[in-house]
């Protein structure tokens, strides 16, 4: 009778499992309270010792030629790869939450903040984007995508190398003013009528000095911002799921990058 775990599938299994940490760490949904830690935990262990034994993962070293300070570089070189690919997911959602900051500057709602164990301090409309982030991530299949291409980095970059390719460093980087242009699209039609807003009140506070403009344009540019946001609901969502399809794209690019 096979022992179900033998010293070389340990020594394997801790490479995977560092891989998936990395992943969790860096991955939006994942690394927030959202989730109980009791949760995340087996979800962790399961979730590697499934991907483990699926796709038959070795990583080759045996009880002899273990080394202390090269499975130390392996394990660090996992948590590197898993940090960087969840990563590109983080950069997505910040576009979502940069675009919601930025209506809310011009809203006004910037004192609005609130302290959410889950995110920390963030304004309302800033909870409401990082949500309906993660409503279209699971209903438009993106999901589906990012693990598959998860699934696919233990093909293409089998663990028990010590190998990473550093052009998925600078990679990155040139994806970095993606997350500006994204939050740009995103806010841009609410923008323009909150700034067509306040060029009306500025001009009313020229013409009519008697109207006291700050009185009156706190409420009228918060009732504005959330008629807009309510009758650009479908406006958002359309957006949201182009940036969703960009993130799904980015995601195997990236992989295929950090394979080569």
């Amino acid at each position: 009778m096979n022992p179900l775990i033998t010293p070389e599938i340990a020594i394997t299994f801790g490479l995977v499992l560092s891989r998936i940490i990395g992943i969790f760490l860096s991955f939006p949904l994942l690394n927030t309270g959202l989730i109980p830690a009791n949760v995340r935990i087996l979800l962790v262990v399961s979730l590697s010792f499934y991907i483990m034994k699926i796709f038959g993962i070795n990583a080759g070293i045996s009880p002899e030629n273990f080394s202390v300070l090269l499975y130390f570089l392996l394990v660090l070189k996992e948590l590197l790869m898993g940090f960087l690919l969840g990563l590109l997911v983080n950069l997505f959602i910040s576009a979502f939450s940069y675009a919601a900051e930025i209506i809310s500057y011009f809203m006004g709602f910037t004192i609005v903040n609130l302290f959410d164990p889950t995110f920390g301090q963030i304004s309302v409309l800033d909870r409401f984007f990082i949500l309906l982030f993660y409503l279209l991530f699971f209903i438009t299949g993106a999901y589906q995508i990012v693990l598959g291409s998860l699934f696919m980095t233990f093909k293409i970059m089998p663990v028990g190398k010590l190998y990473i390719n550093t052009d998925i460093f600078p990679h990155l980087l040139e994806k970095l003013p993606i997350l500006f242009y994204l939050a740009l699209k995103i806010a841009f039609p609410f923008v323009l009528i909150l700034l067509i807003v306040n060029v009306a009140l500025a001009l009313i506070n020229r013409l009519i000095p008697q109207i006291n403009v700050f009185i009156v344009g706190l409420p009228l540019q918060i009732f504005v911002g959330l008629a807009s946001l309510a009758i650009g609901t479908s406006l958002i969502i359309y957006f949201s799921i182009s940036v969703i399809e960009r993130l799904s794209e980015e995601y195997i690019k990236a992989v295929t990058v950090m394979g080569k």
